[in-house]
């Protein structure tokens, strides 16, 4: 199918625009820019990148360079459109900064021209389902909606469709970094921990880049519990922020948990909204999600509460995030290749409620694994550890937990199998990219289901 988008006006006046990276996002991009009538040009450093054929077949006007990228290559033009997956860092965009050409990625291009509100979504861990969950609420709402950004389409191609009531996008710290001028609606900051640290200098660069989602927000949602985003909480002006978090709200314009009847209530300051255990989502991590989306759904429209509840009460997750495979003979086998840090796995973790067998383990990305060792010492009672890092990950882990490596997946899980007794679970919570043996986190999920499903424990 091509491109469709036939919008023919926006505030742009670029008659020369580079698009670098040419996967889906630099594919949106490039054709959103030729509909204007702008000149386009697209750079790669891969030979033969993703969506090479398809541009050249429906946009055989628009250039491409592929190799690698030399520091002349983008001086001779108005406008660089990075794609969140090419690093700011490259030589040959900082020469291109130098002599004064702008830098923006396809989420400021978006703020730029969409003419509905928007709600941005961002944190380490949790973002795909906060903006899947929200997304339900407002549709339960009746409050129109388009969702795209890091999850499904990328954001250019939603302004092909019929304009919503709200544009909801999940943001990741790739697509923040060359934002400059976003103006959203409603901006939700979930939680940030150590990731990416293979593409930041530092934790702050990285932390950075997430908290950009607070500039020109009119009301902020953050995780109050996050010891990362407090002095933010504190920078902020607070008739424009609400909270959430496991703990108890001390304020009408904070959301989180209270206890009635022994039961964990899901409340919004002291209007108790439903028990946790309603809940089908599983893990304390998701209680907070839940709190999140609720947020996010009741500051666009208070209207239709019965609602929103119901679809929060009907929500089954998303595959690969902490999801239950089987039960068998006393077992349960839970995939959560999703946990590509180590922020993830540790939440994983803390939602169990049984002695666990932890699989972990892939592509570190220059990780620090210590925040691990609690987590596995109050919940795992073994690790098995596989993949291309796996020694990394093992020294992080204290000596009294037994931890086993072997090289592959299919090792680990029978392994696994062999330690496990009625009454544990097995997760597979990776802690790490999955590019030492997979394409994505969903094929490596895929491939753990797949070995769960035939394997006979």
């Amino acid at each position: 199918m091509s491109y469709t988008n036939t919008s023919t006006t926006c505030p742009l006046n670029w008659t020369k625009a580079y698009v670098v990276g040419l996967g889906a996002t630099g594919f949106s991009c490039a054709c959103y820019l030729d509909n204007l009538g702008i000149e386009v040009a697209v750079f790669d450093t891969r030979r033969h990148p993703p969506f090479a054929d398809r541009l050249s077949n429906e946009k055989p006007n628009i250039r491409q360079i592929f190799g690698s990228f030399e520091r002349g290559h983008f001086v001779d033009t108005e406008v660089l459109v990075v794609s969140p997956g090419v690093s700011l860092s490259e030589p040959a965009i900082q020469s291109a900064r130098d002599i004064g050409i702008e830098i923006i990625g396809d989420i400021e291009l978006f703020c730029r021209v969409a003419n509905r509100p928007i709600i941005g979504i961002t944190g380490s861990n949790g973002k795909s389902t906060v903006t899947t969950l929200a997304e339900k609420l407002l549709v339960a709402a009746n409050i129109s909606v388009l969702t795209g950004g890091n999850i499904g389409k990328p954001a250019l191609d939603l302004l092909a469709e019929d304009e919503p009531s709200f544009y909801l996008l999940e943001l990741s710290s790739f697509q923040l970094e060359s934002v400059s001028t976003i103006s959203l609606e409603v901006g939700v900051l979930l939680n940030v921990s150590p990731d990416h640290m293979d593409r930041y200098d530092n934790f702050e660069s990285y932390l950075n880049a997430k908290t950009s989602i607070a500039q020109g927000a009119t009301t902020l949602i953050i995780n109050r519990d996050d010891p990362a985003l407090s002095s933010l909480i504190n920078e902020v002006n607070e008739s424009n922020v609400l909270t959430f978090g496991l703990t108890n709200p001390s304020s009408d314009v904070e959301l989180g948990v209270l206890k009635r009847n022994s039961a964990d209530w899901l409340v919004w300051g002291s209007d108790y909204l439903l028990p946790a255990k309603d809940l089908r989502i599983e893990g304390r991590h998701n209680v907070a999600n839940a709190l999140a989306a609720f947020a996010i759904a009741s500051t666009v429209s208070s209207n239709n509460r019965s609602e929103k509840l119901q679809a929060l009460r009907e929500f089954k997750g998303l595959p690969h995030r902490c999801e239950l495979i089987r039960n068998y003979r006393g077992v349960a086998w839970i995939n959560d290749s999703k946990g590509t840090n180590v922020g993830a796995t540790v939440a994983a973790l803390e939602g169990m409620h049984c002695p666990v067998i932890l699989i972990a383990g892939g592509q570190a990305k220059q990780a620090d694994f210590a925040p691990l060792e609690k987590a596995v010492r109050r919940f795992a009672r073994q690790v098995v550890l596989y993949g291309e890092d796996r020694e990394q990950i093992s020294r992080a882990l204290p000596s009294y937990i037994p931890v086993t490596k072997v090289t592959t997946l299919q090792e680990a899980t029978a392994l696994a199998s062999s330690f496990a007794q009625p009454g544990d679970a097995v997760l597979f919570s990776p802690a790490c990219a999955s590019f030492d043996m997979f394409d994505s986190f969903e094929h490596r999920g895929d491939a753990f289901k797949e070995i769960v499903l035939d394997m006979q424990c």
